[in-house]
């Protein structure tokens, strides 16, 4: 279904007062700073609901509110309410007609949305924007840039989309697609040895499956290069999202080179996700665990600044991130590479994004 298909309801406001519901996405309740105990407000609300003024013929005001976000971060149009997720919902009110400037807030309600629920990963908004893609890094120590770097250069996403908070599972993966091609084989670990043509299947399922509920021209799929970056960047221009340095309790993944000495980290395989810290996002696993296919073909690009990049029609496709196997350069978040679409590698998988349709 779809936010807007909602309607709120508040009852026993008084007549003539200002409302309008908050609404979040993955915030719960907390206590209101300006409250007494057990005041409660949601927390970093996402939206808005529109609103109105509570009127009716009694002594008591109604305000009757069909949902429809209007505040960032948001696709354009419907937003899309994902089977299993929780949204909460509050509603705020002022007493315009007795004159008082305080703030009032409802009691919360929180909404579990039911209907099929399809293996995907909790997805997190990722609001448009835009951020230098790429690196200068020198071709010496720790960061071994590349040799024929690709240039720095400007990029908009223009639109707002989600993100997998974590790689595809392998028991996501096998749940949807009945097998699991995994050579490390642990339910909680990302999936491996997946083509990205296999890793494509795996996101058309569930767009098919809740086609009619989907925010219009939106479509599960890869992430383009550009969406990958900025999404794994999150805001810094530094060479990994937790800064300048990549350190072994920070990521998996093969040696650090900021270590002094440079420090193999011990890792054999990949981890279950979600064991490191996430980025500014709300993204897990964005250096190392296993490198991540993009729906984009591999080529060049300029310094010249571009919005919505994406490159298809080549052979080979990219993957970023780098994996448990990759020393810290590998695993910088301009760093790509990239592979014949139709073969297998055990460090590389994926991560699902719901953005706009783009045909490879």
């Amino acid at each position: 279904m779809h936010l807007n298909d909602l309607v709120l309801t508040s009852s026993g406001l008084p007549l003539n007062a200002a409302a309008y519901f908050l609404c979040s996405r993955t915030q719960g309740f907390v206590q209101n700073p300006g409250g007494s105990a057990g005041d409660l407000c949601l927390g970093n609300p996402i939206g808005r609901l529109v609103g109105g003024v509570a009127v009716n013929s009694g002594a008591t005001g109604v305000v009757d509110v069909t949902a429809d976000l209007n505040v960032m971060p948001q696709p354009t149009g419907a937003v899309a309410v994902l089977p299993g997720e929780t949204w909460n919902f509050q509603c705020w009110y002022r007493d315009a007609a007795g004159g008082s400037a305080t703030s009032n807030f409802s009691d919360g309600l929180a909404v579990l949305f039911s209907g099929s629920p399809t293996p995907v990963p909790t997805m997190v908004p990722i609001p448009a924007g835009t951020f230098l893609m790429g690196s200068n890094a020198p071709s010496g120590p720790p960061y071994y840039g590349e040799l024929t770097p690709d240039p720095v250069r400007q990029v908009t996403i223009s639109y707002s989309f989600w993100m997998g908070q974590h790689e595809v599972t392998q028991a996501e993966y096998q749940a949807l697609m009945g097998t699991n091609p995994s050579l490390y084989q642990v339910a909680s670990h990302p999936v491996d040895t997946v083509s990205w043509s296999q890793s494509r299947a795996y996101c058309a399922a569930p767009t098919a499956q809740q086609a009619g509920n989907l925010p219009a021209g939106y479509e599960y799929r890869l992430p383009t290069e550009a969406e990958w970056e900025y999404a794994c960047r999150a805001g810094t221009t530094t060479e990994f999202h937790y800064g300048p340095d990549l350190f072994c309790n920070q990521a998996s993944f093969g040696s650090s080179y900021h270590s002094n000495p440079p420090t193999w980290c011990g890792n054999t395989s990949p981890v279950p996700v979600g064991t490191y810290a996430q980025n500014a996002f709300g993204l897990y696993d964005m250096h190392g665990n296993v490198s991540e296919w993009c729906l984009d073909s591999h080529a060049p690009y300029t310094s010249a600044a571009v919005t919505d990049p994406f490159v298809t029609g080549g052979p080979f496709r990219v993957f970023r991130g780098g994996s448990w196997f990759s020393d810290s350069d590998l695993c910088r978040s301009a760093f790509r590479y990239y592979y014949i679409p139709g073969l297998t590698n055990y460090r590389i998988g994926f991560r699902v994004v719901l953005a706009p349709v783009l045909v490879p």
